[in-house]
């Protein structure tokens, strides 16, 4: 399912203007584990979406043990101290992916703000990829089980939300929020 690659940005390499993000298909292609040739510069936020898809393919192994009913106390209260830790390593990749973009995209003056990070929206992205997948896997949907059509296409609708983020911030016409995370999954010593 190709989208907008990173070149078809308009002025990309136009430098005084914030250097372009990389795009969903280039992210989502690091998601399947793709080891196409990527740009050095882009080695931090790619990387991070990587392994966020990596951690969310775990979590859903996690919780699927958690909520299973057969489950001995033993294996649940491992799967949610697994979630805790997976959560905790996810919220550090989304802030590395944040700082990335802090220290190499120029916000523009009097942009509208835009709700989320990149960070975050890279996260989501990651969320509804393993999501499609997992619900492709399995075959045709029963009565209880979510038709992978439409997890495709939330998860395409994202995809498409993000190259239009990432062209507005290239515009000047967004900017995104300076976000740090207040809740802390590691233990306290």
């Amino acid at each position: 399912m190709p989208l907008r690659s990173a070149q078809d940005l308009p002025n990309a390499h136009d430098r005084h203007r914030s250097p372009s993000l990389p795009s969903s298909d280039l992210i989502t292609s690091v998601f399947g584990g793709c080891a196409g040739t990527r740009p050095e510069a882009w080695t931090v936020p790619l990387h991070a979406a990587s392994r966020l898809a990596s951690q969310h393919r775990e979590q859903w192994t996690a919780e699927t043990i958690s909520r299973d009913p057969s489950a001995d106390d033993h294996a649940v209260a491992a799967a949610k101290r697994l979630i805790d830790s997976l959560n905790a390593t996810r919220v550090d990749l989304i802030g590395d992916i944040d700082s990335w973009v802090e220290q190499v995209v120029r916000a523009p003056d009097g942009g509208p703000l835009h709700t989320e990070t990149i960070g975050s929206v890279i996260d989501r992205l990651a969320i509804a990829w393993v999501r499609w997948r997992r619900f492709s896997e399995t075959g045709r949907p029963d009565s209880r089980e979510v038709d992978p059509s439409l997890a495709l296409q939330q998860f395409t609708e994202l995809a498409e939300a993000f190259d239009v983020l990432v062209l507005d911030i290239h515009e000047g016409r967004r900017r995104v929020p300076r976000w740090r995370t207040l809740k802390s999954y590691r233990e306290l010593r």
